[in-house]
């Protein structure tokens, strides 16, 4: 695939991801106006984070870097008999396990949530076993639907097996629109929602179903692990397995804690979380993917100067993007979040703590997006230890710190925004353990031109947190009693504007992009963004 094919590609995916992503804000805006933050909200998000681990684990990711490379080898090479015989076989196993895990989940939903959230009181852990037995369901009709991401992609139809993430979106704020209004009480609601967001999924994979079945025609799953090509998928879900296995317990870890705080807690950290990894999931993402075939190719022919460019030609396009993201969530973080979520059950005491959990996760947004891609960098030289090693010692990193700045705090509502914090901590671990890796083995990662593209965006992003906070002084001083909803669009515009153009006149190729003007000066391709 030449450069430009890539890029074309990345900007589909991009695409993609976008519009399931905003439609996902959507549904969370939804889910905020009807539940607020509150327990049955937290056993809503308890419940949904159980099943979703094995989604996470089996799903998309899983299978786009075990299944993919081998599918698509054949498909390459002209043997379509033998790529759809790996397809059906891989759908089979796949079935098989999901199907056992589930079945496994269902009757274990009372210990699951016991042991993963034991801070509840017995109410909302009764629900929250409730909302499990429904829920874990999904997991096989997400791994259905990351296949069909796999099928898809090898293929080279990008759009749709991302976008159509937005139907599972569109059928939890259906329900919410139609049964929150009729729903009793909170604990009612959620279990409506929960049968809507299986509904939801199944739909996904629904809507994918056509295009598959074009490209491979009859879908008939098998149990033949014989193959050597399905050997070779199944070695390779082992190392990937394990290292999402090692993120899953973060997260379960993180839910232990906030099962301890006020309620609330778990909610408040769903609803930060799910903005902060916005750019994250548009920028840093899309880069990593886009740049893992291109590394793959520099490795193949041992051209590492190339890697190490690509590299840090990435690196400063993440930044530019996820450093502004950090200093808007820290200095006008209240604005986002209640232009999103400020309605209904949603109040002001809400929007400050998912605030505060926002900033804490800020903190960490730069290490966030950068670790996606030098992952893929490892992923690339076949280095799947060095990835492992490096996320256990962050989580347990992470874990240390939210325990010791939640314990204190535990009785107030900011307690979760310790949580966020010691996330971040612990992902800059998991970055510095990558990057001294990649400079041992590629040589120095950091250029003088790179250090002047990063000093551009930073002050660029400084010059964009002054214009924003006079943008909401005035808000403030002259139409105090516009709705957040209202004032946030010129404050946040004022911010994103300056940004650019800042950026623009201190010679960022990127920002003259965006305003469609001529760069002031050419920039290297390591110089940055």
């Amino acid at each position: 695939m030449s450069e430009g094919t890539g890029g074309r590609a990345a900007f589909v995916v991009g695409a993609g991801i976008l519009i399931s992503r905003v439609v996902g804000l959507l549904r969370n805006t939804a889910f905020a106006y009807f539940f607020g933050a509150g327990a049955a909200s937290d056993a809503y998000n308890a419940a949904f984070r159980i099943p979703n681990a094995v989604r996470n684990l089996l799903g998309e990711g899983t299978l786009s870097a075990a299944f993919v490379p081998v599918y698509s080898r054949l498909l390459g090479s002209g043997d379509e008999a033998a790529a759809r015989a790996l397809a059906n076989a891989v759908l089979g196993l796949l079935f098989v396990a999901v199907s056992a895990l589930t079945l496994i989940g269902v009757a274990a939903a009372p210990w699951l949530t016991a042991a993963l959230a034991a801070g509840f009181d017995e109410p909302t852990r009764q629900l929250a076993t409730q909302l499990t037995r429904v829920l874990f369901p999904m997991t096989g009709v997400m791994v259905l639907s990351g296949w069909c991401l796999g099928i898809q992609n090898s293929h080279r139809r990008f759009f749709w097996s991302y976008a159509s993430a937005a139907m599972w979106s569109v059928a939890q704020i259906a329900l919410l629109l139609v049964g929150g209004p009729r729903a009793a009480d909170a604990a009612q609601l959620a279990v409506w929602l929960a049968w809507a967001t299986l509904a939801g999924a199944l739909l996904q994979v629904a809507v994918q179903m056509p295009e598959v079945l074009r490209l491979m025609g009859a879908v008939r799953p098998s149990l033949d692990a014989t193959n050597a090509s399905v050997r070779q998928v199944l070695r390779n879900l082992v190392p990937v397995i394990t290292a999402l296995g090692v993120v899953q317990i973060s997260g379960f870890v993180d839910l232990q804690i906030a099962s301890f705080l006020p309620t609330g807690a778990t909610t408040t950290i769903t609803y930060a979380n799910t903005l902060a990894l916005l750019p994250v999931s548009l920028f840093g993402v899309s880069v990593a993917a886009a740049s893992l075939p291109e590394f793959s190719r520099d490795t193949a022919s041992a051209a590492q100067e190339a890697l190490r460019e690509r590299l840090r030609g990435g690196w400063q396009r993440i930044l530019f993007y996820v450093v502004p993201s950090a200093a808007l969530f820290l200095a006008l973080g209240d604005y986002c979040v209640g232009v999103l979520y400020r309605a209904g059950r949603f109040g002001a005491a809400e929007q400050q703590a998912v605030y505060a959990v926002l900033a804490g996760y800020a903190l960490g947004l730069v290490s966030f997006g950068s670790v996606k891609l030098f992952g893929s960098a490892y992923y690339a030289l076949q280095d799947y230890r060095t990835p492992l090693r490096a996320s256990v010692i962050s989580i347990v990193v992470s874990a240390i710190a939210a325990i010791s700045m939640t314990l204190p705090l535990r009785s107030s509502s900011l307690a979760a925004a310790g949580i966020a914090v010691g996330s971040a901590l612990g992902s800059y671990v998991n970055l510095g353990l990558l990057a001294r890796g990649l400079r041992r083995r590629l040589g120095p990662l950091y250029t003088p031109a790179m250090w002047k593209g990063t000093r551009r965006i930073m002050l660029a992003s400084l010059v964009a947190v002054v214009a924003g906070s006079g943008a909401r002084l005035l808000h403030q001083h002259f139409a105090p009693e516009w709705h957040v909803r209202v004032a946030a669009f010129p404050v946040l515009g004022v911010f994103g504007a300056s940004y650019l153009l800042a950026a623009w006149w201190m010679g960022s190729a990127e920002a003259a992009r965006w305003l469609r003007r001529r760069p002031r000066h050419a920039d290297s391709p390591s110089a940055g963004a």
